[in-house]
C-alpha cells in the first residue's frame, strides 16, 4: 500500500516540480527583459498585469538564503514556503513565532518502501536537525509513530525507536522541544492571541486558531520544518483578517453533556462545512477537553482550518463578529436527533465483543487521566482486551506522580506515550473509543469496527470485554 502511495506522491511531485519550472521562466520574463528570434522583445510589460499577483516580493535578505547564502538546505527550505506560497497566492513571508513540527521515523507507514527510500528519507530530517531553530521561536515536536517506551508489541519495531530516540536528541540540540504529542497545547505550548505559528496536526491548528485567537494555515512535514529553522511563513489563507469570517451557521439545540458530545458536533459540522468556518450559535463555553474534541472532529469529517463560537472565539464575542457584520439567515440545526444520528454513524459493526479500547484522542489532559483512574479504580480490565490510554509524556509524568498511572495499570490499562495505537498501526477488531477523530481512521488504518461512546461506557465496555451500550 505504501509503495504505492508513494509511486503516486512522486508523481505530483514530479508534476509540481514541471509547474514550478514553467513558474519561474514565466518569473523571468517578468522581471526582466529577453529577445526571441528578432523584433520580439522585451515580454514584461505585455504579460506582467496577468501575473504581477502571483509572486511573492522577498527582501533582499530572503532571496539571498533561497540563492543559497545558508547553504543547500536552507535554500531549499526558502524554495518550499515560496513555491507554496506563490500557489497559495500569498504575497509576502512572514515572521512566525511558533511552530510544532512532525519529525518522526515511519515505522509501519512506510512498510513497502525501499531501502533508498528510507534512507533518503531519514537523511533529510537528520540535515534538518543539523540546523538550529530559528531564534524566538517556539519549536514542539508532533507525535511519533512508535513509542520510546518498552511496550511488548511488535508493531514498536526496536530497530524503528532507536532511530527515533537517536532524532529525538539531534532534535534537542538544534533547539526543537521533543515532547511527541498531537495536543502541544497540553504540554505547554500555548500560543497568545494573533500569534503567527506553522503547526501541523489538523486538530491542533484548529484549536489554535478557534479557541486560542492564534494564527495558523495547515502545515506539512517540509513547511513545518521551514518555518522552524527559517522563522518565516508565507502568509495566506486564515493568517489575513479577511479569511478568517464564518461561511456557515449552525444553530446549536442539543444539550451537549461531556466531550465525545462535542466532538459529535465537530464531526457533523465538518461534514456540512468542507472547507469552510463554521459558526456556533446558542451554545455554552466548552472546557478544554470539551473543546479538543471540538476541533478533533472538525479537522477530520472535513478540511476545517478553524471555527467561530459566538461569544468563545477571541475574535468572535458575538454571532455578528464571527461573520463579520455579515451574517447569513439560512443555518443548519443541530438538534439532540442530530446528535444521536452523528453518534450512531460510527457504531457499524457485526457483533458486541471487543478487544481494543483506546481513550485519549487527542492526546489526554490530566483532567481526563484523573478520571480514567476514578473510573477504573478497584477494577480489572477482562481478559483479552487492551485498554490504552493515550497521551504526552510531560503529561504522564504529571500521572505517575498523582497516583494515577500505578491505578490505571493495576486495572490493567496502559499509558501510552509519543504516539497512539492506530499511529503504530496495531491490529484491533473492534474498537470502543472516545474520539470521533479515532472512531473515523481507526476503520481504513487497522481495519477495525469502531463503537463511538462516552468515557464511562468506554471503561464498562473495557471490563465487561463487549459493548454494553449507553446506560
Amino acid at each position: 500500500m505504501f509503495a504505492i502511495t508513494a509511486l503516486g506522491f512522486r508523481l505530483v511531485v514530479r508534476m509540481y516540480r514541471v509547474l514550478s519550472l514553467v513558474v519561474r521562466l514565466i518569473r523571468r520574463v517578468w522581471r526582466g527583459p529577453i529577445t526571441i528570434g528578432s523584433g520580439i522583445t522585451s515580454w514584461r510589460v505585455s504579460i506582467r498585469s496577468a501575473i504581477e499577483e502571483g509572486f511573492m516580493e522577498l527582501t533582499g535578505e530572503q532571496q539571498a538564503v533561497l540563492d543559497g547564502s545558508r547553504g543547500d538546505y536552507l535554500a531549499k527550505c526558502m524554495r518550499w514556503l515560496v513555491d507554496w506560497g506563490e500557489v497559495m497566492g500569498a504575497k509576502r513571508l512572514i515572521k512566525v513565532d511558533n511552530t510544532h513540527a512532525l519529525l518522526p521515523v515511519p515505522n509501519l507507514m512506510a512498510q513497502g518502501a525501499s531501502k533508498e527510500t528510507m534512507d533518503r528519507y531519514m537523511a533529510d530530517l537528520v540535515e534538518a536537525c543539523s540546523h538550529g531553530t530559528h531564534p524566538g521561536c517556539t519549536c514542539t515536536v508532533h507525535a511519533a509513530f512508535v513509542t520510546l517506551d518498552d511496550v511488548d508489541v511488535p508493531e514498536n519495531d526496536p530497530e524503528q525507536v532507536q532511530m527515533q530516540k537517536d532524532l529525538a536528541v539531534l532534535a534537542a540540540d538544534a533547539g526543537f522541544i521533543p515532547t511527541f504529542t498531537c495536543a502541544p497545547y497540553l504540554v505547554g505550548n500555548v500560543p497568545l492571541k494573533d500569534e503567527v505559528l506553522a503547526w501541523t496536526e489538523s486538530s491542533a491548528v484548529v484549536y489554535a486558531n478557534s479557541i486560542l485567537g492564534a494564527r495558523t494555515t495547515r502545515h506539512g512535514t517540509e513547511s513545518a520544518i521551514a518555518a522552524s529553522l527559517l522563522g518565516l511563513v508565507p502568509e495566506f489563507g486564515v493568517l489575513l483578517d479577511e479569511n478568517r469570517k464564518g461561511t456557515l451557521r449552525i444553530e446549536v439545540t442539543a444539550e451537549l453533556e461531556d466531550p465525545p458530545d462535542w466532538g459529535a458536533l465537530g464531526y457533523f459540522a465538518g461534514k456540512a462545512a468542507g472547507l469552510g468556518i463554521p459558526v456556533f450559535n446558542g451554545i455554552r463555553r466548552p472546557s478544554q477537553d470539551e473543546a479538543k474534541q471540538l476541533c478533533a472532529a472538525l479537522a477530520t469529517s472535513g478540511g476545517v482550518t478553524m471555527c467561530h463560537i459566538a461569544g468563545v472565539t477571541p475574535e468572535a464575542p458575538t454571532i455578528d463578529a464571527a461573520f463579520q457584520g455579515d451574517v447569513p439567515e439560512d443555518y443548519l440545526t443541530f438538534d439532540a436527533e442530530t446528535l444521536r444520528e452523528t453518534y450512531e454513524s460510527l457504531r457499524v459493526r457485526t457483533g458486541d465483543e471487543i478487544d481494543s479500547v483506546i481513550l485519549g484522542c487527542p492526546h489526554a489532559s490530566i483532567n481526563e487521566l484523573s478520571k480514567i483512574a476514578a473510573l477504573l479504580k478497584g477494577k480489572k480490565v477482562a481478559e483479552g482486551v487492551r485498554l490504552w490510554i493515550d497521551t504526552a509524556r510531560g503529561t504522564k509524568g504529571n500521572a505517575d506522580r498523582m497516583g494515577y498511572t500505578e491505578i490505571i495499570e493495576a486495572a490493567g490499562g496502559r499509558i501510552l506515550c509519543d504516539t497512539c495505537p492506530t499511529n503504530m498501526r496495531i491490529p484491533a477488531k473492534r474498537i470502543v473509543t472516545h474520539g470521533f477523530k479515532q472512531a473515523h481512521y481507526a476503520r481504513g488504518m487497522v481495519g477495525a469496527e469502531v463503537i463511538i461512546a462516552k468515557t464511562d461506557a468506554c471503561i464498562r465496555a473495557a471490563v465487561a470485554g463487549r459493548w454494553l451500550g449507553d446506560g
